[in-house]
Parts: structure tokens; C-alpha cells; sequence
């Protein structure tokens, strides 16, 4: 393969990353859904076990990360990404933790507006509400993930520019289905899980700014880039393959 110069590289990896932005992902069939339909009861729990098992892995997989910039001596990508981590596991505070949050908001919502009963999220791995590609995008994203540094980085930019979308859907999706609990502490109590990631201070959009930025610092040669690009198109792919599969889980609830 014929080397380019850094400028030539850098273009490259500005394409790509427009490129992802426009990835078919955004305008998947689960998304369309909850802008237009209602949770029931039932669809509202097979949600929360499948976004619990899908979300589960965040934290690891950003953990991983920072471990393996140390081995890499990257410098740049572990401070970004451990100061993500310590966003995600609530500033050094147990009951911020990210996955903390997002099992209240998603519980306590689930009681009062549908009857619901508790679930933990490290249950979620053995609901028998599980859909056979929430479980592909877990074991496809975590083999990515460990496939080496450049496709990790790839993986990780990926993950980050879609986060902000996604809960921003959600969390409209709550609010649309927002009955019985008092506005007050709907907000406070769940409408809060969204909040710490897609609020004012626009986090999840920071968290894929610094993604990317990992992408630009590391990518120097057109094999890093095809590398970076094989593990964000692969990671979007797998994860408009489960949005899709849920949308039929959910039609035929």
C-alpha cells in the first residue's frame, strides 16, 4: 500500500469521520418508533432489559480503553478517556454512577407507569427478554474492541458519536409516556439519567469531540485509518442490526 503524507492521512480521516455522521444507524426503524408510538407494558420491558444488557458493556468498554492506551503509551487518549470514565462512574460519587442512574430512572419509571417489576442491570444478561442481536452486538463490539489499538479507537468513536442521539430519543420517549409521576420528580428521578449525559453541558457530544480527537492523534499511516474505519463501521452496523431487530420485537409485543 502506497504511504501518503501526513496531510493526505489527515484528509482521509476527516472523510471518514463525516462519513460515520451519516451512517444509515441514525435512521433506524426502533428509533422512528419511539418517535411516533407509545410503550406499552410490554414493550417498554422488553426495552429496558435489552438497553440494560446493551449499556452494560459501556463502562467496560471505555475501561478497556484507558488500559490500553497506558500499554500504548498514548498519553492523550488516556487522559480523555479516563476523564470519561470517571463521568460515566459518577465523579468518584457511587449513587452518580451512570448505571446506577439509568437502572432507577428506568425502574422507577417502569413501576409507576406500567406495573412493573424491578429489574438489575447485571440481570438483564439472562432476560428471557433478550433478543438474540442485543446479544451479537455485545460479543461482536467486544471482539472488535480487542482486535488491536486502531480498530479499538475506531470502536470507542464509534460508541461516543452515538450515545448523544440515541439517549436523546429515549429520553423523549419517557417523556412521551409520562403519566402517574409528578413532573417534579420525574425530572429529578429520571428524566436526570438523560440529563447528566445529553443536558446543557452537552457531554455525550464532548465525549465523541474527544473520540475523534483520539482518531486524529493516532492515525498516521493509511493502514491506521482503514483500521479505525473497519471497527466504527462495524460497530454502527451491528448496532443498526439490534435497533432494527427491536423494532420487530416490539411491532409484534
Amino acid at each position: 500500500m502506497t504511504e501518503l503524507g501526513e496531510t493526505a492521512i489527515q484528509d482521509q480521516v476527516t472523510a471518514l469521520l463525516e462519513e460515520l455522521e451519516q451512517h444509515r444507524v441514525y435512521g433506524n426503524d426502533y428509533f422512528a418508533f419511539l418517535g411516533n408510538t407509545p410503550w406499552t407494558d410490554r414493550t417498554f420491558d422488553v426495552h429496558r432489559a435489552n438497553f440494560f444488557h446493551r449499556t452494560e458493556g459501556t463502562v467496560k468498554g471505555i475501561a478497556y480503553v484507558c488500559a490500553q492506551a497506558a500499554a500504548h503509551d498514548d498519553r492523550d487518549t488516556l487522559v480523555l478517556f479516563s476523564h470519561i470514565l470517571n463521568e460515566e462512574t459518577g465523579d468518584g460519587v457511587a449513587e452518580h454512577c451512570h448505571e446506577i442512574l439509568m437502572e432507577n430512572a428506568h425502574n422507577l419509571h417502569g413501576r409507576v407507569e406500567f406495573g412493573l417489576e424491578p429489574l438489575l442491570v447485571r440481570e438483564a444478561r439472562d432476560s428471557e427478554l433478550l433478543i438474540p442481536e442485543t446479544m451479537a452486538y455485545r460479543e461482536r463490539t467486544l471482539e472488535l474492541l480487542s482486535g488491536n489499538y486502531h480498530r479499538m479507537l475506531g470502536v470507542a468513536t464509534a460508541l461516543e458519536s452515538h450515545a448523544d442521539p440515541m439517549l436523546q430519543i429515549c429520553r423523549a420517549a419517557f417523556r412521551a409516556s409520562r403519566k402517574g409521576l409528578g413532573e417534579d420528580e420525574f425530572v429529578k428521578r429520571v428524566q436526570i439519567y438523560f440529563d447528566v449525559h445529553v443536558g446543557d453541558e452537552g457531554v455525550e457530544e464532548r465525549h465523541a469531540a474527544d473520540a475523534k480527537r483520539c482518531v486524529v492523534n493516532n492515525c498516521r499511516t493509511e493502514a491506521d485509518v482503514a483500521e479505525v474505519a473497519y471497527g466504527a463501521r462495524e460497530t454502527l452496523n451491528i448496532q443498526l442490526d439490534m435497533w432494527n431487530a427491536m423494532y420487530k420485537a416490539v411491532a409484534a409485543s
